[in-house]
């Protein structure tokens, strides 16, 4: 289709009266995993007018970079109202730095920001960016997270008139992927919280629907590790003047996050790099996998841990987000342990 999409008009989103919708946000995640910020939510929920995300406490931003450097990649799926629910585009662009001096006059997050980052993306040919304001926590705010990123989305709603976002453009999936060193984790061991708080347009009004304002979750516990050891066990048999010998190696470690065990993961065993077997971590993350051993191998585990829905943690009263917490979510990822080499015996 030869369509043309603006999709977002990020520093102008309109922040007057407030009303209540016909709908609300209900199932948003964050999802916060090494270098990675994610937001999403259903196709059913009311579009998001502002998400400020809050960097966990002990976490920390490099900002001062020169403007036009590139500091990671976004990816956006966007739900296409005008022409169907149905209707999903895909964007796909990199992560800039601005001058912030150039982004103060907008009514969403006005005024001065230590930093601006544009979501540079190119959507059926044609290329948008969308600022991203951040900023240090100061005063009360402090308790919700180091630092907090702010994002302003158009009205994608047809009674928004001439205002309204083209083709009722929606967003549902939001993903930057920093570089290294932008995001930077603390030493402690210890489980992270990282929040966020959405406000979404009214699907009756063109205005904000405050009365729907919710937080969403994700917890980021660190460090992640995967130990893997090899133990030899061999048996001998003696017929006669004959001995034979038999070799087999028990593989087994232990998958951790924060120094617990984390259960329920599924573990590949790697021998001579092919795939050898697989297992799953017990409730303290233990496991093990037995296989025979002819000759000298080395030896990898790998671990898929899933993605994780759990419980709100110290959830922001009703006064600030009237819509409650809806909800943590803990990332999936992959992790591998040290190479270990096990050696048969021969006699």
């Amino acid at each position: 289709m030869g369509m043309t999409f603006r999709l977002l008009a990020a520093g102008g989103a309109a922040v007057a009266s407030l009303a209540l919708a016909s709908g609300a946000l209900a199932t948003p995640r964050l999802i916060v995993s090494g270098t990675t910020i994610q937001v999403t939510e259903d196709k059913s929920d009311a579009a998001p007018l502002k998400i400020t995300i809050y960097l966990a406490t002990g976490f920390s931003a490099t900002l001062g970079q020169a403007a036009g450097t590139q500091i990671g990649g976004v990816h956006a799926d966007l739900q296409a109202l005008q022409i169907s629910p149905d209707a999903i585009i895909q964007a796909d662009g990199t992560v800039l730095t601005a001058d912030a001096t150039k982004y103060t006059a907008n009514t969403c997050a006005p005024g001065a920001h230590a930093a601006v980052w544009l979501l540079h993306v190119t959507v059926s040919g044609q290329t948008i960016d969308v600022p991203v304001y951040l900023d240090p926590t100061t005063g009360t705010e402090t308790a919700l997270g180091a630092a907090k990123l702010q994002l302003c989305l158009s009205d994608p709603y047809d009674n928004a008139g001439a205002a309204r976002a083209p083709f009722g453009v929606k967003i549902i999936n939001a993903k930057l992927t920093l570089n290294s060193g932008i995001i930077n984790a603390p030493a402690a061991a210890g489980s992270y919280l990282f929040r966020t708080i959405i406000t979404p347009w009214n699907t009756a009004a063109p205005a904000p629907d405050a009365a729907h304002t919710i937080e969403a979750q994700s917890i980021v516990s660190i460090p992640a590790s995967l130990s893997l050891k090899a133990t030899v066990k061999t048996i001998r048999h003696k017929k006669g003047k004959k001995t034979t010998v038999k070799n087999s190696v028990l593989l087994s470690g232990t998958l951790l996050e924060n120094l617990k065990g984390v259960a329920g993961a599924k573990v590949d065993i790697y021998g001579g790099g092919k795939k050898r077997g697989s297992t799953t971590t017990s409730s303290t993350g233990a496991y093990s996998r037995s296989l025979g051993l002819p000759n000298k191998t080395s030896f990898q585990a790998k671990a898929t841990v899933p993605q994780r829905d759990t419980t709100c943690q110290s959830a922001l009263p009703t006064t600030q987000v009237p819509g409650g917490c809806v909800g943590a979510t803990i990332a999936g990822y992959t992790i591998s342990s040290p190479t270990v080499t096990a050696a048969p015996k021969k006699k």
